[in-house]
């Protein structure tokens, strides 16, 4: 190693510069400049002017390591981008750092690196040149020996070849104030490459100069055949050679290269002190997009990534002749118009280099903060600019070649801490040299530029393929031809309408088109339509489509699409759109053109005219005398005017429609033209734009006119539904129906883009992602998990009850194992989000990439615990930006828009609007409005806890561009700082969502004193003392019931209400009434627990926890947290998000060595009864029952599998039943019980769903598996200790004797329940308990019919809810107390609480909510007569809502709301509109639960079949056999299925009655109608439906009238303050179930003939 001088050695910039950051181990921002440019440029002399030469010797060591390329293509050609980049960063730092290490530990510069090549020199003075040589020589061996041969991690082997020369070297400086660029030149830096090339791998090649004036007496070298060059075999050890005075008098030599004094700093300019002189004078030798993030103090590795970009290689060959005056001047001019040409595209010149007398320029556009959407285009048109000017321009040049690449590379920073570079690597950096190298003299391009530069196909030709060095499978190669031909009318529109492949989601923009067409034919004036929308919302599409109607209704169209490169070509435009309108536009010759012109024009124009046409039309007419003396001028307006003749004739005979495609790219001279044609003659123009500020356009004066005239008609396209993009999907895979995790994929990730989602199916496609199968008709199948969700389409196909068709059907699923959320984005689409993230500062793109790590929403709190230091202290201000530019959303925003949106589902922007001028007006240049604006904006920013992007491609772009080693780092800061927060809000008790579930898994305890189980009362937000006084409160009421005491909602027991009421339930609701009175009255001193926040908490606490965990591989933790987010999601009501945690989870599961047993029986235990869960709730009973089942063997808690077994079990657990309520209850909290306690519940939980499964069988079995299953449950509570889990299993197990019919035991536990909860206290869970408890008694009174209570206790329910702010329970009691009022005929009451209901789930955006909402409207237009909504808002609501996963996992309420859609349209006799939504209720009856509004559902289905099935009879008597024992078939599943809701027996009796009548079996049909009266009880709804059924059908003596067809679809509509009188016309607006015309038995007996005939 080199021995430093001495400390007064003289140095250029003085000592006292190097700081004394170096002790506190920190680099200051000039230091952090200087790492990026070598000691040549730092310590050279900076104020010199551009370009200037500076003369030195030195020596030279080109560094090539071979493998770089293989390298390279492996791991960006990997399945993961991130651990492609991050091993590649990883590999190249590690071994070239190691390198550059080497090269500055023997006192070398590293001038350049260059892909796969180091540069380095030793500047000397000429007579010292020989130690030097001498030096380098040492340290090329040094470098061989260490580093030679590397094996990768891959199984790749890295291998060094050097070369060395020596001689005169000069450093010249080309650029200008802002950018500067350095190159070396010179005899020796040819030498160098020229010695490298003749090295092989492991070889040190010494350049013939440098073998002249080296010390050859201690050197071995070998004589390299036919070359002055020699090959280095080792150094001479010379016994009298001094190594410590040879390196003494080396560091001497190099005193001016000003290498450390310090052996613990390797390069002095690393550590130099701020100087901020200097620091200016090296950034111009370091790219913008590097110095912003220096400057903005982000770590180093942050600036390495893996990101699409496009690729521009130039090459300058000059003449053998040309001097360093001649080189300088040219690369100085070259450098300047490069700049001047590709800077105003956000291209970069990233390295400059010359060897053998050529000058290479890297140049990249897509550099972070550079991304455009259209840079393949900019940048072909720069390079062609550059060879033009470069070819014709520069002095002594002999070759300009360029080649030019697109897509994925790694960006980022090369070398060593001390001198590193930012360089970019990749297969497609490769190929562009290549290109540029073989295909000399012309500009060529890959086939990604060729296709995504949208330039006609003619200014293309493809090249001979070539082997290329290290290139493999290179694909087409194109020549960008220099010359530009003109083409005729070869600009057709590149879009093709097919008729088996319609225009999707656009019927509203194609309807407009045809009445604006019908008004213009009416009127005759010209008129243009605008369709304006963003990049791949599919105007080419819609153009093909109008072109198709136009031609259709009998009008000539012209048709054609114009791309960037039109906008410059003069007339091109309207030269098309004539050709194409006179026919010559397919013409292959001079003569076919002239011939068809003259039978167009003659007889139009005068014969001496012709000639205007020949430059136009490239005809050969004549010159006539008259033409030859018109001046250009003259010529220019009589061609036009021929023009508009010609026009003129053809609108006489028919109507002319114009249709242009990407109309911004018209021409000047065209807009000129297109504007006097609109006033001449009548001529309808359609356009697509794509909105100017996007492209980046600055149109023509005239062109702006003509577009923001108030006349045209503008249409902004919007964003397709999520309905459609599936059914696009359908489309594009040639199925009909898709899963539903890929529904929800494509839905996510296109944002509503069409062409987004054929990206996405491309990339899904290519990946070999997607299966298909034949779908196969819906049957008794076997109950599977994985299609749990995935036979629920957006594109129904049709039953076989509307047509047959025997093609088969397919349907498309993701392959087993294939994690959708983990495929990464395709690169078109990766490159549209970063051209966003490019366009901000580089303090927004760190919180952008930061924000992505945590998820689609973060909180702000973590997002500043993430950041930088350097971008911490403005995160406010750069947060408050984001907003503003929509690229975050704060939580409350977010909600508020969703809500609105909601609202106004399809408030399209169509019509007449006032188009607004292209070159709009700048923002309001009041500065002080402007600051004003900025603080509010801030400010609110600060009061926002959550926020979330606006666009989740956003979101996924920014997080693939972090490596691997930086994802890690910031996911276990996020994990840490999330730890302490997951878990139940306070207002739900806090815990976890699976009870105890953290002491049930080993080292997820972390904190070093655990709180028992009495600490979770007292953190709750009423205190224990709080609690004491409420009770003794209680006790002074119970003796002096309070005169005030406000009545709720003025809705008191009445005398008939009150009859009903057990005395135990009177008193139970007195104590409610008293509850809510002190928590709405007594209590206000005592702060309340807020709103529950549980969905927050999932959403952006433990998801997230699931995430971080995930990527960092702890799967202890992972697994814990992914469980917790299913069962959270359980707890939610959303079994779809639920479904999709518990398939992660399994897949973890899955991957971990059972052997290792990491994953504990008890996790296991809640995977299978969350998958029970889940399976229950969506209706697959067969299948929930045997995952419980599994979940109870993981907690060796037996449950018999025969009815012996159970016999013997009921006995043991009665027996310990008695005995458990003999004991004392007492709260044990010992240490260590709480793993007992988790285990408790667990068993509790599956017990309670296994009973519920059993109780849906109506077997005596069953009945008796499911009393077994209740009991079992009810004792693991009593177990427990715990008040309010023994008070929720009594609660459940009186619903099971209810339901099994034993009565004495229901009204036995429903008295104990309510006994019992008197006890608890009026705080924390004993309060929750007591408010489940009274929603729960709600909804049991509700099912069994006894309407009265469940109103009372539905009202009660409800007022503590809204006091306790418990939302999410407040919507089931709602929704229950609706239903309850509206079967007891209360309408007025039952309309108020619909308008809660509707306020509360608009409110928070909840879409179960805002669902029951749609569905009680629906009920009241079906059963009641009047509207509160419209029908068709309703139906609105649900094709915008069908793809929501929430929703779509509640199928009892879909299978609700679609077979209300089906009545209605049946009733109307629609019966093409009727068709999806009863197939959509079709498929979901197999699905539904046995809930109450399932049940319901399923009600309302039986009644669709019912009203199908006297339509057939009517109109389709070969389908009535088949309908008829369908519908009987769901009549009697649906009774059964009722046992659970009674209260919809009268119902069920009613249809069957009218099934049976249709049949012509009165005698039956008049027994269920007698068993419906009889059911009835307080269900006057029905009973007052079958009173008019009844007389229709048997005792009427004249027809009746339908009111309720002649009110439809007008229905009255509900208004605040009606009186009784006014709703008594309501009463009669039922509908009638008519008697079919024809009669059944002949057209069954018709049928049973042709069967037979059959």
């Amino acid at each position: 190693m080199l021995t430093l001088p001495p400390a007064n050695a003289v140095s250029a910039i003085n000592k006292n510069e190097v700081s004394t950051v170096i002790n506190k181990n920190e680099i200051s921002t000039t230091g952090k400049v200087a790492a990026h440019v070598p000691d040549l440029i730092v310590y050279g002399n900076l104020s010199q002017e551009v370009p200037s030469i500076d003369n030195f010797d030195g020596v030279l060591l080109f560094i090539d390591i071979s493998g770089f390329t293989a390298l390279t293509e492996t791991f960006s050609s990997g399945s993961s981008f991130d651990y492609g980049a991050d091993q590649l960063t990883e590999t190249l730092n590690q071994y070239v750092g190691d390198i550059v290490e080497e090269v500055l530990i023997f006192g070398g510069d590293i001038l350049k690196f260059a892909g796969d090549a180091i540069l380095a020199l030793w500047k000397v003075y000429r007579r010292h040149i020989n130690d030097i040589i001498t030096l380098a020589l040492k340290c090329s061996l040094s470098i061989q020996q260490e580093y030679g041969v590397h094996e990768t991690d891959v199984g790749l082997t890295m291998r060094v070849k050097l070369g060395l020369s020596a001689g005169h070297i000069s450093k010249v400086i080309v650029g200008d104030n802002k950018h500067q660029h350095f190159v070396v030149i010179g005899r020796a830096v040819d030498e160098v490459r020229l010695a490298q090339n003749l090295a092989k791998a492991g070889e040190i090649i010494l350049s013939p100069n440098c073998w002249e004036l080296c010390h050859r007496k201690l050197i071995v070298v070998e004589k390299i055949p036919d070359e002055r060059a020699v090959k280095l075999k080792y150094i001479k050890d010379v016994p009298t050679l001094d190594e410590e005075a040879f390196y003494e008098r080396c560091t001497l030599h190099l005193l001016g290269n000003h290498i450390s004094e310090s052996p613990e700093i390797l390069r002095q300019a690393s550590v130099l002190a701020p100087n901020e002189e200097l620091e200016k004078g090296l950034k111009k030798f370091v790219m913008r997009n590097v110095s912003k993030k220096i400057d903005d103090d982000q770590p180093l590795e942050y600036l390495s990534e893996l990101r699409p970009v496009t690729i521009v290689f130039i090459n300058l060959q000059f003449l053998g002749s040309a001097n360093i005056s001649h080189l300088t001047k040219a690369i100085q001019e070259a450098n300047s118009f490069i700049t001047g040409t590709i800077y105003p595209f956000r291209g970069k010149i990233n390295k400059v280099f010359m060897f053998d007398k050529g000058c290479t320029f890297l140049c990249v556009f897509g550099l972070p903060g550079d991304k455009q959407a259209n840079e393949s285009t900019q940048a072909l048109d720069c390079a062609y600019e550059i060879y033009k000017f470069c070819a014709m321009s520069l002095m002594k040049i002999k070759v300009v070649s360029i080649g030019v690449t697109s897509g994925t590379v790694f960006c980022g920073v090369v070398g060593h801490h001390m001198r590193h570079e930012y360089t970019v690597i990749g297969q497609k950096v490769n190929l562009a040299a290549r290109m540029m190298m073989y295909h000399p003299g012309v500009v060529t391009c890959d086939e990604v530029i060729y296709s995504e530069s949208k330039l006609p196909y003619y200014f293309f030709q493809e090249v001979p393929v070539i082997e290329m060095k290290g290139i493999r499978n290179p694909g087409p190669i194109y020549k960008y031809l220099v010359t530009e031909r003109t083409v005729i009318g070869k600009a057709y529109l590149t879009k093709q309408r097919f008729e088996e492949y319609p225009l999707l989601g656009r019927k509203r923009e194609t309807d407009l088109f045809e009445a604006t067409l019908e008004k213009f034919k009416v009127s005759q004036k010209s008129h243009i339509m605008l369709f304006e929308g963003l990049f791949g919302y599919g105007k080419s599409q819609l153009m093909a489509e109008i072109a198709y109607l136009g031609q259709a209704g009998g009008q000539k169209v012209v048709a054609m699409e114009l791309g960037k490169v039109n906008g410059s070509q003069n007339f091109f435009t309207i030269q098309t759109l004539m050709a194409i309108l006179l026919g010559i536009d397919t013409c292959k010759t001079y003569d076919a053109r002239q011939r068809i012109l003259l039978n167009k024009i003659r007889g139009t124009i005068q014969d001496s005219y012709f000639c205007l046409l020949n430059k136009l039309f490239h005809v050969k007419f004549p010159t006539s005398e008259e033409v030859s003396k018109m001046d250009n001028e003259k010529r220019k307006a009589e061609m036009e005017a021929v023009l508009l003749k010609i026009l003129g004739r053809a609108a006489e005979k028919e109507f002319l429609i114009w249709i242009i495609d990407e109309g911004q790219f018209i021409d000047p001279a065209s807009w000129d033209f297109l504007d006097n044609l609109l006033r001449a003659i009548s001529i309808f123009v359609v356009m697509s734009l794509s909105p100017s500020e996007y492209k980046g356009l600055i149109l023509c004066s005239t062109a702006t006119r003509i577009l923001g005239s108030m006349a045209n008609t503008y249409v902004k396209l919007k964003e397709l539904t999520p309905t459609v993009i599936v059914q696009k999907a359908c489309q594009d895979l040639g199925v009909v129906s898709i899963a539903r995790e890929l529904e929800m994929f494509l839905i996510q990730r296109s944002h509503g883009n069409p062409f987004y989602c054929e990206e996405l199916l491309r990339n899904l496609h290519l990946n070999n992602v997607l299966q298909f199968c034949v779908l196969e008709e819906e049957g008794e199948s076997e109950d599977e998990w994985e299609s749990l969700f995935t036979t629920t389409t957006l594109k129904p196909q049709e039953s076989k009850l509307f047509e047959n068709n025997e093609k088969l059907s397919y349907i498309c699923t993701v392959r087993e194992n294939v994690k959708l959320h983990n495929i990464l984005l395709p690169p078109i689409l990766k490159g549209f989000a970063l051209s966003k993230i490019d366009n901000m500062n580089p303090s927004e793109q760190m919180v952008v990439k930061c924000a992505a790590v945590i998820g689609v929403s973060f909180s702000t709190h973590l997002l500043l615990h993430i950041l930088p230091k350097g971008t911490k202290v403005k995160m406010n201000q750069t947060l408050a930006a984001l907003v503003e530019t929509h690229v975050f959303e704060c939580f409350t925003e977010g909600k508020s828009r969703l809500t609105a949106k909601t609202m106004d589902i399809f408030a399209h922007e169509l019509g007449n609007l006032p188009k607004k001028t292209i070159a709009a007006d700048g923002p309001d240049s009041d500065l002080g409005l402007v600051i004003s604006n900025s603080i509010k904006q801030e400010e609110a920013v600060i009061h926002c806890r959550l926020m979330g992007f606006c666009t989740p491609l956003l979101q996924e772009a920014a997080y693939e561009l972090w490596l691997k080693s930086q994802k890690t780092k910031l996911h276990l800061m996020c994990a840490k700082y999330l730890d302490s927060d997951a878990h139940r809000c306070k207002c739900c008790g806090e815990g976890d969502f699976v009870a105890f579930h953290r002491y049930a898994v080993d080292g997820m305890v972390w904190e070093t004193a655990l709180q028992d189980l009495q600490d979770v009362l007292e953190q709750d937000n009423v205190s224990a003392a709080a609690s004491l006084i409420v009770s003794q409160t209680i006790l002074c009421l119970d003796a002096e019931q309070p005169e005030e005491m406000p009545m709720l909602y003025q809705t008191p027991l009445n005398i008939e209400d009150f009859f009903r009421a057990e005395d135990a339930e009177k008193t139970f609701l007195y104590r409610l009434d008293e509850i809510i009175w002190l928590l709405e009255y007594g209590l206000k001193k005592v702060k309340m627990g807020g709103s529950c926040n549980c969905e927050e908490t999932v959403e952006y606490v433990i998801v997230p926890l699931s995430h971080h965990c995930m990527a960092l591989g702890h799967n202890v933790r992972a697994f814990y947290y992914l469980l917790e987010s299913a069962a959270a999601y359980v707890h939610l009501s959303n079994n779809y998000m639920a479904f999709t945690y518990l398939n992660t989870a399994e897949s973890l599961l899955k991957s971990l060595d059972p052997k290792q047993k990491i994953i504990n029986p008890f996790e296991k235990s809640v995977l299978y009864s969350l998958k029970g869960e889940v399976c229950y709730n969506m209706g697959q009973f067969n299948l929930a029952k045997k995952l419980v089942r599994r979940a109870l063997e993981f907690l060796n808690k037996g449950f018999p599998v025969t009815i012996v077994g159970a016999f013997f079990m009921s006995m043991v657990e009665s027996s310990k039943h008695r005995s458990y309520q003999k004991k004392t209850i007492s709260c044990e909290t010992s240490s260590g019980r709480e793993k007992r306690l988790a285990a408790l519940y667990q068993q509790c939980h599956c017990l309670s769903l296994l009973w519920q499964i059993f109780s849906l069988d109506p077997s005596t079995n069953s009945k008796k598996l499911a009393h077994l299953a209740a009991l079992m449950m009810v004792n693991c509570a009593e177990e427990s200790h715990n008040e309010c889990q023994i008070i929720s299993s009594y609660m459940e197990f009186s619903l099971c004797c209810q339901l099994l019919g034993r009565q004495q035991e229901w009204m036995k536990y429903e008295a104990m329940v309510i006994d019992r909860s008197s006890h608890l206290g009026i705080v924390g869970g004993e309060l929750a308990t007591i408010a489940k408890l009274v929603v729960s008694l709600a909804y049991m009174k509700l099912c069994l019919g006894n309407l009265p209570l469940a109103i009372q206790l539905g009202y009660r329910g409800h007022q503590m809810c809204v006091q306790m702010k418990k939302f999410k329970l407040d919507y089931s009691a709602l929704a229950n107390l609706f239903s309850a009022l509206f079967l007891n005929v209360r309408y007025k009451e039952s309309v108020q609480v619909l308008s809660w209901l509707e306020d509360l789930s608009f409110r928070d955006d909840n879409v179960i909510g805002k669902a029951y909402f749609i569905s009680g409207c629906l009920d009241l237009l079906l059963y009641a007569g009047f509207s509160y909504k419209p029908f068709q808002y309703c139906l609105d609501f649900t094709v915008a809502s069908e793809t929501n996963c929430i929703l779509m996992s509640q199928s009892g309420i879909m299978l609700g709301l679609y077979s209300s859609l089906a009545i209605w349209f049946a009733r109307l006799h629609l019966w093409e509109e009727f068709k999806e939504p009863f197939e959509q209720a079709r498929r979901l009856v197999r699905r539904t639960s046995g809930s109450l509004s399932a049940n319901y559902g399923f009600c309302k289905f039986v009644e669709c079949e019912a009203l199908l099935l006297q339509r057939y009879i009517d109109k389709r008597p070969e389908k009535v056999r088949e309908m008829r024992n369908k519908t009987l078939k769901h009549l009697e599943l649906v009774l059964t299925q009722c046992s659970t809701s009674p209260v919809y027996y009268p119902r069920v009796y009613h249809l069957k009655a009218y099934v049976h009548l249709m049949l012509g079996n009165d005698e039956q049909s008049q027994t269920f109608l007698n068993m419906a009266f009889q059911s009835c009880n307080e269900n006057k709804l029905e009973k007052s439906w079958l009173e008019f059924s009844k007389e229709w059908w048997f005792t009427g003596v004249e027809p009746m009238e339908d009111w309720w067809l002649k009110s439809a679809p007008d229905f009255p509509e509900w208004t605040l303050g009606m009186s009784a009188v006014d709703l008594e016309p309501f009463d009669k607006n039922k509908y009638l179930l008519k008697m079919p015309k024809s009669d059944i038995d002949t057209q069954l007996a018709a049928t049973k003939n042709n069967d037979q005939m059959t």
